[in-house]
């Protein structure tokens, strides 16, 4: 969804990042597995290697930050819901991009919502029968 406010390296970042979430539980759900083969087919550029530091470092914009903590904690949420070791890793993600704490919560609370919007739409997509 934000994945087009990042540049080149930003998006390498954020897969690096993003591998970091799908494995920091021990297990790859399903639906994990599928968003994450979207976002790497989305941004186009291979995934990078580093520390939590040091891939946070690459992002140059607050707007770039933001978006790709979004996109993190949407992947975080893609099985239903964030496993501890997920959430843990979404919080020093956070912190290594320079969020509060309390903006961490608004960011959370927003894609909690957006989560729960995709779902509904999904019914959508069901026909019912007569």
């Amino acid at each position: 969804m934000f994945l087009e406010n990042l540049i080149g390296p930003e998006k390498s970042a954020f897969l690096g990042l993003a591998q970091k979430i799908v494995h920091a539980d021990g297990l790859l759900a399903p639906k994990e597995a599928q968003l994450l083969t979207s976002l790497e087919a989305a941004a186009g550029e291979m995934v990078a290697q580093g520390t939590i530091e040091s891939l946070a470092a690459v992002f140059q914009t607050r707007q770039s930050r933001v978006s790709a903590l979004l996109e993190l904690m949407g992947l975080g949420l893609a099985d239903g819901k964030y496993h501890p070791a997920e959430s843990k890793l979404i919080e020093e993600i956070a912190k290594a991009l320079g969020f509060t704490a309390d903006e961490l919560i608004g960011m959370e609370n927003w894609i909690v919502r957006q989560v729960a919007l995709i779902e509904e739409a999904a019914g959508f997509w069901t026909e019912e029968e007569a």
